[in-house]
């Protein structure tokens, strides 16, 4: 009888879906971090600072801009909303308005725990901070960085090239 519960429990988890488990994971690493429900006790209280530390990480992971994901993902993933224990779906400046108020600090403390807890050796990150690679710049990017990608991937073909001579 154990193991047909147990063989059971690990269907389950090998069927949820990896964002699901993601956020049960960040949501262990709130927990561990001892991160409060809430900034103040004066705050609304429609949103806990779990859920959206957890909306913000399934973004960028599902690397959408922020009405996409608001529009495009929440709305059509009822499975993930039960989990997150969301009763209505923020609007999309929510999660923006979230990471401008947010101490660095806390989603850094959250990040790092995450990262431990599920044990990442490699960590992928752009140098602007939006976590895109530098190949995947907008042409408003290039425009106002006064770079050109292809001019600087050349360059450092033509320095590899002198230096093997």
């Amino acid at each position: 009888m154990n193991s047909k519960k147990r063989s059971r429990d690990d269907d389950v988890k090998r069927y949820e879906s990896k964002y699901i488990r993601m956020v049960k994971a960040i949501f262990k690493v709130c927990k561990r971090q001892a991160v409060p429900l809430y900034s103040s006790r004066f705050s609304r209280k429609d949103f806990t600072l779990w859920q959206h530390i957890a909306l913000l990480a399934l973004m960028q992971r599902i690397r959408k801009s922020y009405r996409e994901y608001v529009r495009d993902f929440l709305a059509v993933t009822e499975r993930l909303l039960d989990v997150l224990g969301l009763s209505k779906l923020p609007h999309f400046t929510t999660i923006e308005k979230f990471l401008l108020r947010v101490p660095g600090t806390l989603l850094e403390r959250v990040m790092g725990g995450f990262i431990g807890l599920t044990g990442i050796r490699k960590q992928v990150f752009g140098p602007d901070a939006s976590g895109f690679s530098p190949h995947r710049a907008s042409h408003y990017y290039v425009l106002r960085t006064k770079k050109d990608i292809l001019s600087s991937m050349r360059s450092q073909v033509r320095r590899k090239e002198r230096s093997e001579r």
